[in-house]
């Protein structure tokens, strides 16, 4: 579901990264998990869907499967992998896309203590709701985090049938290193006045098209 644009910068990062440990949070079809598997040694690959792991059986033997809700597979994988001082250096949060989901994801990542540099990709950071829960994730609580851009690569209003006008895509990125950072804090958002144009043509979309179909069911009970 990336736009050729995304694609193109989770490719440069990887390549650049070589990460030996990576997580990719929503794997679905494998899209992104095939990428992940070619550049870095080790992923863990978290869904909720049970068929993940018998759908791509046998394709990627460096992956690890954890099914169930990221909530409850995320955490103890971060201490267990805490606990191997394991070199966590990128991380994939592409699951649930509602705000809860987004802030609940980044905040048990941020559990983490970067033994080496940590990326962190959001995925959909020009969603409303995926944005919101980027903004009200825990980032400045934790001191290793010396960065983050919501618009690292930015979104677009979707054309196709299915979301057409709603607004979804972009690449956010958060930085952790193992030193702890010096000075003041701050997410930044360099499409910020584009989303915000955006966002607001969007909702007079939406209020016209909810007001048609009002209109339409009274004059059809007439």
């Amino acid at each position: 579901m990336m736009q050729p644009s995304e694609q193109i910068g989770l490719l440069f990062l990887l390549d650049q990264l070589r990460p030996k440990v990576a997580i990719e949070i929503g794997t679905r079809f494998g899209g992104s998990l095939q990428i992940l598997a070619r550049y870095c040694e080790k992923v863990y690959s978290l869904d909720i869907d049970p068929d993940v792991p018998r759908r791509l059986e046998g394709k990627y033997p460096n992956v690890e499967y954890l099914i169930g809700p990221s909530h409850e597979t995320l955490p103890p994988l971060i201490e267990r992998l805490q606990n191997e001082g394991a070199e966590l250096a990128f991380a994939l949060v592409d699951g649930d896309h509602s705000s809860a989901g987004v802030k609940s994801d980044i905040d048990n990542l941020l559990e983490f203590i970067p033994t080496v540099p940590l990326y962190i990709v959001m995925h959909d950071s020009f969603n409303p709701g995926c944005r919101d829960g980027l903004r009200k994730s825990n980032w400045a609580a934790n001191p290793y985090v010396h960065a983050v851009e919501l618009d690292f690569i930015a979104g677009l209003i979707n054309p196709a049938p299915t979301f057409r006008h709603q607004l979804w895509g972009g690449l956010a990125l958060g930085i952790l290193l193992p030193q702890k950072r010096n000075g003041r804090f701050e997410i930044t958002s360099k499409g910020e006045e584009t989303y915000s144009v955006a966002k607001k043509m969007y909702q007079v979309r939406f209020a016209l098209h909810k007001g048609k179909r009002i209109v339409k069911r009274l004059l059809g009970r007439k």
